[in-house]
C-alpha cells in the first residue's frame, strides 16, 4: 500500500512540475512578443504566433498591418508592462507614445493557441494597436499648418515666408532656398514618420528640402478606429527657422561667381560647427576632375603613413620620369615638400602617389569622404575614385593628382577643406544657425593636420594660390589650387592627338595637305577645369573659426587664376571683411 502512495505522489508531484514548466514556457513566449512589440521588430512577433494565426496573414502581410498601424498613429515608440496571466492568456498594458495624438493607452489581450512549449499568439487584427475592436481599422484625417518661415542666420532677414514663400532678399534668397512640391520616394518615408500625408506640399530642394522636419510643424487631424474618434488634435506651425545662412557669403559667390561657366559651385562651411554659411551653382550635384587639390589627400596619407615629411626633398624637373606627366607649362618644380606643394609639382605627387599605392590612396580618399554619401544632405552627388583593385600603377599616379577617374563635388573638397582646419576631424554638416562645436570624425591626425596647414599656407604665401589670400588685417589664408586636364593641353601627346584630328579632317584625296598646327594650350580655358580649396584664419583665434571654402569652375583656365579669387571674396565676405 505504501509503494502505492508513493507512485501516486510521485505521479502528481511530476504533473505539478510539468503543468508550472507548461505555464513558464507560455509566460516566456508572451515575454518575448511584447519585447518584439516594443522594439517593433514584426518579424521576432511573427515567429511568436500559432499556426492558425499564421494562416491568417504571412508574414510580409502581418509587418505591413503592424507598421502601417503605428505609421497611421504616428507612433514614436511602444512601451509595454510585463504581461499578466489572465485565464488561459495574457493581457499586457501597452502604450504607444506618438507625435501628434499624445500617448495611446489600453490594455491588449494575448490568447494563445496551443500550450505549453507549443503555445503560440493567436494573433488577429485588432491586437495591432490598444483600443481597436473586431473588425476596425486605423485611419488618420491630417490637417497641415501653415509653414514655418526660414531666416537668414541674422536671425531676422526672411528668405522664404508665408504661404508663397517670398523673402526680403530674393535675388540672394533664390540662390539657396530651393522650392515645394510633392515628395520625393527617397524623402517620403522620414516625412510620413513625421505625420506628413502623401501629396503634401514639401520642400523639394534646396533648404526647403533640407530642413524639412524643421519646417511643417505639427500636422493635425483626427485618428479613427472604424467609425469611433480615439483622437483629435489641431495643428501647431513650427517657430521661424534660423538658418545658417549668411547673407553676406551667398552673395559675394553669387556675385564672384557671376562670369562664371555653366557648371560652377561653391560651398562655405565653418570648419568648427559644421554649419553650412552658403552655397552657390551646382555646389554638390556637379562633378568634375578634382586636379591638384587631391594632392591634399595624397599628401595627407603620405605624412600620416611617413612615406614624406614637410622637411622631405626631391629633385628639381620638369616631368614625372617614367611616367609621362609633366608640370603646369613644363616648369623645373621640387625641393622640400612645402615648396612642392605650394607649386603642385606633378614630378614630386606623381610618384609620392605611387610609392603610396592604390590601397592607400584609396582608404585615404574614403577617410575624406569619397564613395560615401554626405550625412544630412539628400540629393548630394558621391564624389568617386575607382576601387583600388581597378587601378593599374599609371592610373593610381593619375589619381594622386586628382586625373584619371577621380571626380569630386564643390562641397567635397570644402569638407576635404574643413577637416585639415578642424585638426583632422571632418564636421558634420548642418543648415541650422548654432555655435556649438559640430560632431566629427577623426580623419586623421591632429600632427598630421598640422603639417597639412603648413603646406597649405604655403600655398598662399608664395605658391600658386596667391589670389586667393584674404585682405583683412590679422587674418591668414592656406589653400589649394587645382587644374583638372580635360584634353592635353601639352608634349607629345598632345601634339599627336592634334595631328590626328587634323588629317581626320582633310579629304582622302589630298596629298599635298599642309602640316597640321598643333591645337596644343588652352587659350579658350575649356581644356581645364578650375578648383580652389581655401580656408581662413588658419587658426582659430579670438573666438573666429576658420571657414573653409570648395571653389569648381568647369571648363575655365586654371584655377589660381579663375578659382583663387572666388575663393578671396567668399571668405573676405564669411570673415566680415
Amino acid at each position: 500500500m505504501a509503494a502505492v502512495l508513493l507512485v501516486v505522489a510521485g505521479v502528481a508531484a511530476y504533473l505539478v512540475l510539468h503543468a508550472r514548466s507548461e505555464r513558464a514556457a507560455e509566460r516566456d513566449l508572451a515575454k518575448a512578443y511584447v519585447k518584439a512589440w516594443t522594439a517593433q521588430d514584426f518579424g521576432a512577433m511573427y515567429d511568436d504566433l500559432g499556426g492558425v494565426a499564421k494562416g491568417r496573414a504571412t508574414k510580409e502581410r502581418f509587418t505591413e498591418i503592424m507598421r502601417g498601424t503605428l505609421t497611421t498613429a504616428t507612433a514614436r515608440s511602444v512601451g509595454a508592462t510585463e504581461p499578466k496571466r489572465d485565464g488561459d492568456g495574457f493581457t499586457v498594458r501597452v502604450a504607444v507614445h506618438t507625435r501628434l495624438f499624445g500617448t495611446l493607452r489600453g490594455t491588449v489581450e494575448l490568447p494563445l493557441e496551443g500550450s505549453g512549449k507549443k503555445a503560440g499568439i493567436d494573433w488577429t487584427r485588432r491586437m495591432a494597436l490598444p483600443g481597436l475592436r473586431t473588425g476596425e481599422t486605423l485611419s488618420r484625417t491630417t490637417q497641415m499648418p501653415a509653414r514655418a518661415d526660414i531666416l537668414a542666420r541674422d536671425g531676422s532677414t526672411v528668405l522664404a515666408g508665408g504661404t508663397n514663400r517670398t523673402s526680403d532678399v530674393p535675388n540672394i534668397a533664390s540662390q539657396v532656398v530651393g522650392v515645394l512640391g510633392t515628395a520625393s520616394k527617397e524623402d517620403a518615408p522620414a516625412l510620413r514618420r513625421l505625420g506628413v500625408p502623401d501629396g503634401a506640399k514639401v520642400g523639394t530642394s534646396g533648404l526647403e528640402r533640407l530642413l524639412n522636419p524643421e519646417l511643417v510643424g505639427t500636422p493635425g487631424g483626427t485618428l479613427r478606429a472604424g467609425d469611433r474618434v480615439l483622437a483629435k488634435v489641431a495643428p501647431k506651425k513650427a517657430k521661424a527657422v534660423r538658418s545658417s545662412i549668411s547673407i553676406a557669403v551667398v552673395k559675394a559667390a553669387a556675385a564672384a561667381q557671376a562670369n562664371a561657366p555653366d557648371v560652377s559651385g561653391t560651398t562655405v562651411i565653418d570648419s568648427r560647427t559644421g554649419e553650412v554659411l552658403g552655397f552657390q551653382g551646382s555646389a554638390w550635384s556637379a562633378r568634375q576632375p578634382p586636379g591638384s587639390t587631391m594632392k591634399i589627400v595624397t599628401a595627407a596619407a603620405a605624412l600620416e603613413d611617413g612615406v614624406a615629411k614637410t622637411t622631405s626633398t626631391y629633385p628639381r624637373e620638369t616631368e614625372a620620369k617614367g611616367f609621362n606627366v609633366q608640370n603646369s607649362n613644363g616648369e623645373v618644380c621640387g625641393g622640400t615638400l612645402v615648396e612642392s606643394f605650394a607649386h603642385s609639382c606633378n614630378s614630386v605627387f606623381v610618384p609620392l602617389g605611387a610609392k603610396l599605392g592604390a590601397k592607400r590612396l584609396v582608404e585615404m580618399a574614403e577617410k575624406f569622404g569619397f564613395n560615401k554619401a554626405t550625412p544630412g544632405l539628400p540629393g548630394a552627388a558621391t564624389s568617386t575614385i575607382p576601387e583600388a583593385s581597378q587601378m593599374q600603377l599609371p592610373e593610381v599616379a593619375a589619381s594622386a593628382i586628382g586625373q584619371g577617374r577621380v571626380e569630386a563635388t564643390s562641397l567635397q573638397i570644402a569638407l576635404m577643406t574643413a577637416t585639415i582646419a578642424n585638426d583632422g576631424r571632418q564636421p558634420t554638416l548642418t543648415f541650422l544657425r548654432t555655435s556649438k562645436a559640430a560632431k566629427t570624425r577623426r580623419v586623421i591626425s591632429a600632427k598630421t593636420a598640422a603639417s597639412m596647414r603648413t603646406l597649405m599656407s604655403a600655398v598662399i604665401s608664395n605658391g600658386t594660390g596667391e589670389d586667393a589670400r584674404v585682405g583683412i588685417s590679422g587674418i591668414t589664408t592656406a589653400g589649394k589650387t587645382g587644374t583638372a586636364e580635360l584634353a592635353s593641353t601639352q608634349g607629345a601627346q598632345c601634339d599627336a592627338e592634334a595631328a590626328a584630328k587634323a588629317a581626320a579632317a582633310q579629304p582622302d584625296s589630298v596629298t599635298d595637305a599642309p602640316e597640321p598646327v598643333s591645337a596644343c594650350g588652352n587659350a579658350d580655358g575649356k581644356s581645364t577645369t578650375a578648383w580652389m580649396s581655401a580656408f581662413a584664419p588658419v587658426t582659430r583665434r579670438n573666438g573666429v573659426d576658420p571657414i573653409a571654402v570648395g571653389v569648381l569652375r568647369a571648363r575655365n583656365f586654371q584655377g589660381g587664376a579663375t578659382a583663387a579669387p572666388v575663393a578671396r571674396q567668399v571668405l573676405t565676405a564669411a570673415l566680415g571683411g
